[in-house]
């Protein structure tokens, strides 16, 4: 008996071990914007898309992107799976976010638990910024800060792995024409639909092309990284989207699982802010590699072969009520698998929910052929029915299980195509072409990063820096680095530590004369090796330091 009881307590002291414990971090307040394309994308530190902050009115989303209007007035990110058989989900919709800014340590903790704000930054560099940094030596605020030591992708140009050196030829690795990256995590908080933390790091590359026709298209490519010591089996992910296509009140859904994708259309030929209502896609462009299934996942006429990575496998619909919504984390995670809110089945007929057991079961919303007139879709429910009634719409697009080994990272790639033809069903063909394009230049690789061609400029004298050894060194209380640069010269000083993570800010702004002292604090620094990065407008200095 004795020894069954120490069994039972190092049982439940490995399940305390294996769920991390939240932080205290506030959500992430940082936005930025897409906006190389005919797009105007906005982009938060939390897990949504389109929608936080300041933007909260159907404004985060634009295309065409000069005419205010939008097709969709929110996403967000979801993320579930189990450990151990206990259920762990991350995700939101409009509050509540469940992902704070920045990486996890190797415990499965925020670097500092009770605040994140030092990485609530998202970094977003265009192609035509390396060209100008080329070309004028002038380099902005994101190109300059890169962060390579949070693992944003670095195309090397210095023969030297593992860093950033602008001035020696690094370059970020912008995917498209323009890149936003960001790294949150979902540990910093405790999550609003009541599961566990996962101990997942989210790793984020937004991003899109000027080039027609996926003009009109952004991406969203998502890293996750286990850095537990526990495995997360059965994980699934979703991008749950709030689509207003223009006049929100009369729109439809469909699914169409050769294009991988869950789309938007309008009831009719009439939209209010559209004129010529367009259709709208959230497509699993390229999806994880998961468990074996017995298809062909990627459409190589091969089945359950090494490496294949699954497309779409649910796309679901929701309303009111939490049967047709997730009201919590187990909620979120049916959706996601293409189960209603209440753990029962989809049929194709009528709205799917409760429908005779001669209806075939399915994992995808509206999945017939509305340009056909086939039924399982909204303008042909099935035989003897009426189309269904319009509102406002909400759907998952997930794909689906795949597993988390410790330490394992895992990659899916969401495309959000968009058209606009002569009719509401001529715009979800022209739709499914973009999607098909979009498939096509994953999997050629055209979306890999490529090196923007130029040559690195040469620091006119009057810009040149140069920096003193620093003292003292090894150093405990405080050591100081003198920087020589022009008076007036921009100069933003950081510490990093091993990892290339910023450690504190030492300067930002210009300097008041021929040297300016960088005092670097020893107070709350553990013992170790730091380095002292020094940036100008025309390149950067980094000197190592120890403190004791």
């Amino acid at each position: 008996m004795r020894l069954a009881a120490l069994l039972v307590l190092l049982l439940a002291a490995c399940a305390a071990h294996a769920q991390p414990e939240p932080g205290t971090c506030r959500t992430g307040v940082s936005e930025d914007s897409l906006t190389v394309n005919d797009v105007a994308a906005r982009v938060f530190n939390t897990g949504s898309l389109f929608f936080g902050n300041t933007t909260t009115n159907g404004t985060g989303y634009l295309v065409p992107k000069d005419t205010g209007r939008s097709p969709v007035f929110a996403a967000s990110l979801w993320l579930g799976g189990t450990v151990g058989g206990q259920l762990r989900v991350a995700g939101a919709t409009y509050s509540g976010f469940s992902f704070w800014p920045g990486p996890l340590s190797d415990d499965a903790r925020p670097i500092d638990p009770s605040d994140c704000s030092a990485y609530d930054r998202i970094y977003t560099v265009s192609r035509a910024d390396v060209a100008a940094y080329y070309a004028t030596g002038r380099a902005t605020d994101n190109l300059r800060d890169w962060p390579y030591g949070l693992g944003a992708p670095v195309l090397d140009g210095d023969g030297v792995a593992g860093n950033y050196n602008l001035a020696g030829g690094d370059q970020p690795a912008v995917r498209g024409d323009e890149t936003a990256w960001w790294v949150m995590n979902d540990v910093g908080g405790p999550h609003s639909y009541g599961t566990p933390p996962m101990g997942v790091e989210v790793r984020v590359e937004a991003f899109a092309l000027a080039r027609v026709p996926l003009h009109q298209t952004t991406f969203y490519r998502y890293t996750f990284t286990n850095r537990t010591a526990e495995t997360i089996d059965s994980v699934y992910t979703g991008l749950w989207t709030d689509t207003d296509l223009g006049g929100s009140s009369d729109d439809y859904l469909g699914s169409d699982t050769t294009a991988s994708m869950g789309y938007t259309y309008n009831a009719d030929d009439s939209d209010l802010e559209y004129g010529v209502p367009p259709a709208f896609g959230v497509q699993v462009a390229e999806g994880p590699i998961g468990y074996a299934n017995g298809r062909d996942d990627d459409g190589d006429g091969a089945t359950d072969e090494p490496g294949e990575r699954l497309g779409m496998t649910a796309a679901m619909q929701q309303f009111d009520g939490c049967t047709f919504e997730a009201c919590n984390g187990a909620g979120q995670y049916r959706f996601m698998r293409g189960l209603w809110g209440d753990g029962s089945v989809v049929r194709e007929r009528g709205f799917g929910y409760e429908q005779p057991v001669s209806a075939p079961v399915t994992t995808f919303s509206f999945n017939g052929d509305p340009v056909l007139n086939r039924p399982w879709s909204e303008v042909n429910p099935g035989p003897g029915l009426p189309p269904s009634p319009t509102y406002e719409r909400r759907f998952v697009t997930s794909t689906g299980p795949f597993r988390l080994l410790p330490g394992q990272s895992e990659t899916v790639l969401f495309a959000l195509p968009f058209a606009q033809g002569t009719t509401n069903l001529d715009s979800i063909t022209r739709l499914r072409g973009v999607a098909a394009a979009a498939r096509a230049v994953v999997r050629a690789g055209a979306l890999d990063p490529v090196r923007v061609d130029g040559t690195v400029p040469v620091a006119p004298p009057d810009q040149r820096i140069s920096l003193s050894v620093p003292s003292p060194n090894p150093f405990t209380d405080r050591a100081s680095v003198t920087v020589r640069a022009p008076s007036g010269t921009a100069v933003r000083a950081t510490l990093h530590d091993v990892l290339g993570r910023v450690v504190a800010v030492l300067h930002d702004g210009p300097t008041g004369g021929a040297e300016t002292e960088v005092r670097v604090p020893g107070a709350g620094l553990a013992p170790g090796v730091y380095l002292v990065r020094v940036v100008v407008p025309a390149g950067e200095r980094t000197v190592p330091l120890f403190r004791r």
